[in-house]
């Protein structure tokens, strides 16, 4: 084989693997067919934990199915909706800003998500004398939130700094819960995020491999040189791409998505909520604790205010919890 045949054949070879990326992508991009065309959802699409839809459809926006700050907010809400928290007595509810929680020592832990029981343990280590500081825990998934945003606030970092380490574990047991395939139905496909990873590294090896080799031998023409640097930018663009565009949903996942988003839209929407509000002050709190995992609690919060008497809003804990994290946030 000649020197001409062998440089053709590494044109072929580079100009294939330049391809191979744009070929994965196309073929995994391709949306499943469903048969849903609901304009929104004033129920709650499903029963699953708030960690769980956070994960699925709100979560961490570099990877699919891992869950952020508000999934682990919504997880609190939870268990105090549940009553595996409660707020410390009636004297407390007075005054929301001095608001404390207390675990319910009666309620079976045994049926909690394991990642639940992360958040009740979480909470335990902020007790004193049997009760938690609201102040506390805010200051504390304030850290956690400015920590994994900047590595430079360190104001509480030693007071908080395992709390940080329990947080990133916790994101672990909902994401390896939810993609275990044993409790959920899968929502998403991740081979493309997969293939595109692996032909990133092959990708970086090769180019680099041509162009050390050139540089001893001086034997690429520059056209071979510039297709090698060309795919050596394209596997570094592989690994900039965030892991969510690369994941594919399944028709169940897709549906699943577009079901809570729908509901997002309904609680987002103060006139449509307004001209369909939920039947009791129960569902309420179900709303709250859904569309903090959403990111979405501004229109619940404030509809619920127009909508309920003072003293009803006095007995929900939820909306009380809320209303403390504002008053907090607004100093």
């Amino acid at each position: 084989m000649n020197i001409e045949t062998q440089i053709y054949l590494v044109w072929f070879l580079l100009l294939l693997i330049l391809a191979m990326p744009i070929f994965i992508y196309f073929y995994y991009i391709r949306k499943p067919k469903i048969d849903y065309n609901a304009i929104y959802e004033q129920d709650l699409p499903t029963d699953d934990p708030p960690a769980i839809v956070n994960a699925v459809c709100a979560g961490d926006m570099e990877l699919m199915g891992v869950p952020n700050l508000n999934g682990f907010r919504a997880t609190i809400l939870d268990l105090i909706d549940r009553k595996y928290i409660f707020l410390k007595n009636e004297s407390f509810k007075s005054n929301s800003k001095n608001l404390s929680l207390k675990i319910n020592p009666k309620n079976d832990i045994s049926k909690l998500w394991e990642f639940e029981k992360q958040v009740l343990e979480f909470l335990k280590e902020h007790e004193y004398h049997g009760v938690i500081s609201m102040n506390l825990i805010s200051d504390c998934l304030d850290y956690i939130d400015n920590n994994l945003l900047s590595s430079s606030y360190d104001e509480w970092h030693n007071k908080f700094e395992n709390n940080l380490d329990e947080y990133k574990n916790w994101k672990i047991e909902v994401e390896e819960t939810l993609v275990d395939g044993k409790n959920f139905n899968n929502a998403f496909i991740s081979k493309r995020h997969k293939y595109l990873k692996i032909l990133g590294i092959f990708g970086t090896i090769i180019a680099w491999g041509f162009i050390f080799y050139h540089a001893s031998f001086m034997i690429f023409s520059g056209t071979v040189l510039l297709l090698a640097l060309i795919l050596w930018l394209e596997s570094i663009i592989i690994f900039l791409i965030p892991g969510r565009i690369n994941y594919r949903w399944t028709p169940y996942g897709l549906e699943y998505f577009e079901r809570w988003m729908n509901f997002k839209k309904y609680i987002e929407d103060f006139s449509l909520i307004k001209e369909y509000p939920p039947e009791s002050v129960k569902i309420w709190d179900k709303y709250l604790v859904y569309a903090t995992a959403l990111g979405a609690t501004e229109g619940v919060r404030k509809a619920m205010k127009l909508s309920l008497p003072d003293d009803i809003l006095r007995e929900s804990d939820i909306y009380l919890y809320h209303s403390h994290k504002n008053q907090k946030s607004d100093k």
